[in-house]
């Protein structure tokens, strides 16, 4: 199996930790879009909840790496 992202073997951890951040905004931003398609398709609760909570880990997920990045912890 290939993979679908790059991260760039070379760079340093935190470099690669920036890289993870950019690809994790992009699917936050295309996780919404997917859950407001769905929503406007009249989907159940339980579906629309499923996806708000995975949106929601992506959101942490990029949050924790922000917090490291940025020194924080």
């Amino acid at each position: 199996m290939s993979k679908i992202i790059q991260i760039a073997p070379l760079g340093t951890k935190e470099d690669k930790l920036e890289q993870i951040a950019d690809y994790l905004e992009e699917l936050k931003h295309e996780m919404g879009e997917v859950l407001e398609e769905y929503e406007a398709e009249g989907a159940g609760n339980e579906t629309l909840d499923t996806l708000t909570e995975a949106l929601d880990a992506l959101s942490d997920a990029y949050d924790a790496i922000e917090e490291i990045t940025a020194g924080e912890m």
